[in-house]
């Protein structure tokens, strides 16, 4: 199951499946939801909520700030982790030096 982090960079990929016609696009059971206006538009996960309906956790991901192709009817909503795909996650603070931290003990023991 995927887990998503405050400030994770997201795109929207609703499950797929073909239609009567035989052609491959959104599943016909989630064709007339809300979420599917969002399919393929890229946003940012602002909130997290870990207790969702039925136990399943909910991302708040807002698409303000992003160049999307879709037409996104709102700037934020509401999405499960299964319709999400990571794209980039920002890097934590500290992770890019070279040289590891050290803590004020270890310092200290080797100049005695």
């Amino acid at each position: 199951m995927a887990s998503y982090q405050v400030d994770d960079v997201v795109t929207v990929s609703m499950p797929k499946g073909p239609n009567k016609r035989g052609v491959m696009g959104i599943h016909v059971l989630f064709a007339t939801s809300q979420e599917a206006r969002f399919d393929g538009a890229t946003g940012t996960v602002t909130e997290v909520n870990p207790r969702g309906p039925y136990g399943s956790p909910l991302y708040l991901v807002d698409f303000r700030g992003h160049k999307n192709r879709t037409a996104v009817p709102w700037q934020a909503h509401w999405f499960r982790g299964e319709w999400l795909k990571l794209i980039s996650r920002p890097a934590a603070a500290g992770e890019g030096t070279d040289a590891p931290a050290r803590s004020p003990e270890v310092s200290q023991a080797g100049t005695s």
